[in-house]
């Protein structure tokens, strides 16, 4: 994290999204239960402060929560290994079953899934972060890892929803999460072809995505009040 200051900011994102954070411990949640574990904690409050340091902006608890949701849902990308824990957690018995349906006799080992006690404890554990309301994925879909992140998504996004305290902030994360809002994010910082953003058009971005302060309060140049969120500057003349 100390290292990615001192690169530009939308080369450190782009590090840190697709290969620095989630990307180093993606196996180890696929491949084992890791819910609860202190360690996942410290590493979000890890990537937490680095993202801060890198990007130049201050996250509170529900801009932290958005910043981890994907691009899609108005999030940064950058995940958080908590939240994806919980993502994953119905493949760890998956991964179970599989080892079963391997053994000898398939009726034995059929019974043995639907009796062994992991299996109701990692649906229970998904339904409390999925939301009350959300079914269990059935069928062909269950192994299909997006079905079940969609479902915690949208429960995370109602959250922040609910939470919103005007009506300019729920506009703001349905814009977040709106079609192409978030293609600047998936483009490679290729300085050569003009595809690299300044420090400050990142940081204003990220700002603006999150609902972050931006600035410091100020009057600008046209005569009007600006506060710290700098909405003005979108349409200042």
């Amino acid at each position: 994290m100390k290292r990615l200051t001192l690169l530009h900011m939308h080369d450190a994102l782009t590090l840190l999204k697709n290969s620095l954070t989630m990307p180093k411990v993606l196996y180890l949640l696929r491949t084992a239960d890791c819910s609860g574990n202190q360690l996942l904690e410290r590493f979000d409050d890890t990537l937490r402060s680095g993202i801060s340091r890198v990007l130049n902006v201050d996250l509170d608890n529900d801009q932290w929560l958005q910043a981890s949701l994907s691009i899609r849902d108005g999030g940064l990308g950058s995940g958080s290994a908590v939240l994806r824990c919980w993502h994953l957690l119905p493949f760890w018995p998956l991964l179970h079953l599989h080892m079963l349906f391997s053994s000898p006799s398939f009726q034995t080992a059929s019974t043995h899934w639907r009796e062994d006690p992991s299996v109701a404890s990692t649906d229970s554990k998904w339904s409390s972060v999925a939301g009350p309301a959300q079914q269990l994925i059935a069928g062909d879909e269950r192994h299909i890892q997006k079905e079940w992140d969609k479902l915690v998504a949208e429960n995370h996004q109602a959250q922040l929803f609910l939470r919103a305290v005007s009506d300019l902030d729920k506009t703001w994360l349905l814009a977040a999460a709106s079609h192409h809002s978030g293609d600047w994010l998936h483009v490679p910082p290729i300085a050569s072809v003009g595809l690299t953003l300044s420090d400050e058009a990142v940081r204003a971005a990220v700002a603006h995505r999150l609902r972050c302060k931006a600035c410091e309060p100020h009057t600008c140049t046209c005569g009007k009040a600006v506060d710290t969120r700098d909405l003005h500057g979108l349409s200042s003349r």
